[in-house]
């Protein structure tokens, strides 16, 4: 068998589904699993795991004589061990040719999410994303929920994978429209395991701290009615992340479009990430 289906396989068998009680469990603040595999963040997948994380991102995207500038943040927290919150908003600047530069806030988004299968190498969390219509009228202004899923995998030898799916639906413009995305993210220094105590940070371990991190990622997403139905927008991206000092990771990626007609031509993403 494929030594990637195989991990998938034996993960789905050993996983542990949650109780009433375990929803209530307190928060650990701990950044790997148990056998030391470090919980990575990427880029435009939501994770899995939970946190307390701050996040402040830059993307750059130019293409079709328009350029745009959005800078984000996004608040990333647990409650307890299963019960978590994202916080999410963007401000944008748009410079099209012959269209006056324009810019403002868009919508304000709230992820409520709950962690409903965990074991050591395999979780799975349920979320609802909702979407207020707090932006300005160029860059928001739209009212929509996306429920779905984000799943986190250890493959092993350093490599983890974070996916995802939702179906997003826009009241305002009446559209529907299937969200996913893949991550795939290679790991390199020493485990966390193995310079960190799990036991011994009574549940407050930084231990990716000079971690260096390899990310490749694919996201889309397919209209599900409308004029536009049924089509495949896809983007990739590689990136690399590092873990500076306990508490705070630097990353950058490149963006570029894997399908057509393009929405862009290239774009570059640059952030921070502080946990708490």
């Amino acid at each position: 068998m494929n030594p990637i289906a195989s991990v998938l396989a034996i993960s789905t068998l050993s996983t542990t589904f949650a109780t009433a009680s375990d929803f209530l469990k307190p928060f650990e603040h701990i950044h790997m699993s148990e056998s030391g595999t470090p919980y990575v963040h990427s880029f435009g997948i939501e994770p899995a795991f939970t946190g307390r994380d701050l996040f402040i991102d830059h993307t750059y995207r130019v293409g079709d004589g328009v350029a745009e500038h959005e800078s984000e943040i996004e608040l990333e927290w647990a409650f307890t061990e299963r019960l978590g919150i994202i916080m999410e908003v963007p401000y944008v600047w748009e410079d099209e040719e012959g269209v006056a530069t324009g810019s403002g806030f868009g919508d304000l988004a709230i992820v409520p999410r709950a962690l409903l299968i965990e074991s050591e190498r395999f979780l799975l969390t349920a979320q609802m994303e909702v979407v207020l219509p707090t932006g300005s009228s160029r860059f928001g202004g739209e009212t929509a929920i996306a429920p779905g899923i984000a799943m986190w995998n250890d493959l092993g030898k350093g490599w983890t994978l974070n996916s995802g799916i939702a179906i997003e639906h826009g009241f305002d413009a009446d559209e529907t429209e299937l969200i996913y995305g893949v991550g795939l993210v290679k790991s390199f220094g020493k485990k966390a395991a193995d310079h960190a105590d799990h036991a011994d940070h009574a549940g407050h371990s930084h231990a990716t701290a000079g971690l260096f991190h390899l990310h490749l990622e694919v996201t889309g997403s397919t209209p599900l009615n409308g004029a536009d139905k049924g089509d495949i927008n896809l983007e990739g991206l590689v990136g690399v992340s590092y873990g500076v000092i306990s508490g705070l990771d630097i990353r950058a990626g490149y963006l570029f479009p894997l399908t057509t007609p393009r929405d862009f031509d290239k774009g570059f993403n640059g952030g921070l990430v502080f946990h708490f």
